[in-house]
């Protein structure tokens, strides 16, 4: 087996749905967190979530700068920013108990080249790392709201659609969006599966 393959097995065994992941917080409300992450061209964008009824602000994080390196004809990201991003999931302080990655579909519907790119780097994350588990699930988050065909595991065909290119090129005017930023995801999320409690989603505006 091929290691995209083998990456792209081990992505979609650990995806969950987004509401199985609210299950999850809301099983842990008053001690557990989610971590919303926007994988962008520069930076790994992050925000710390906890449920709604602790009215904790959204809480943004320093983000990671995305440095990478080569290893056999093939972009990877440096151990380093893969370290750093551990040392968040892991921290005891936060107790990350699922992610919610934003998933940039234009506006259209369609996967581009930001989605390849997520993928791209979730293929290391799995690979190389302990930050996605069984007890610590993933889920991609569309602003748009396209994803609506899952399987009872959260899964679709398409986060098992991987690409052995090192390098996801598009042009600037075909693919603009690269999705939400974390903490604009984290309040989209909590307004869409905790109405009652979270229509006006704040933000901590200080953190950084």
């Amino acid at each position: 087996m091929s290691t995209a393959t083998s990456s792209a097995s081990k992505i979609a065994k650990l995806l969950t749905s987004p509401s199985k992941i609210a299950r999850a917080l809301d099983w842990q409300k008053m001690t557990g967190a989610l971590l919303s992450v926007h994988i962008g061209e520069s930076n790994i964008d992050l925000a710390v979530t906890s449920h709604p009824v602790t009215n904790t602000p959204i809480q943004p994080l320093p983000s990671i700068p995305v440095e990478v390196e080569t290893h056999h004809n093939r972009k990877v990201l440096k151990d380093s920013v893969l370290k750093t991003l551990s040392e968040v999931v892991e921290d005891p302080n936060l107790n990350v108990c699922g992610l919610v990655v934003s998933w940039p579909l234009q506006k259209e519907g369609w996967a581009g080249a930001s989605c390849g790119k997520v993928l791209h780097t979730l293929d290391q994350i799995v690979q190389d790392t302990s930050i996605v588990t069984a007890k610590r699930p993933i889920v991609l988050w569309d602003g748009h709201h396209f994803l609506n065909k899952e399987d009872e595991w959260g899964r679709t065909a398409v986060y098992s659609e991987t690409s052995n290119s090192s390098l996801h090129v598009a042009s600037k005017e075909q693919y603009k969006e690269e999705g939400m930023l974390a903490a604009e995801i984290a309040a989209d999320y909590l307004r869409h599966y905790f109405p009652d409690l979270s229509n006006d989603a704040e933000i901590n505006q200080n953190a950084l």
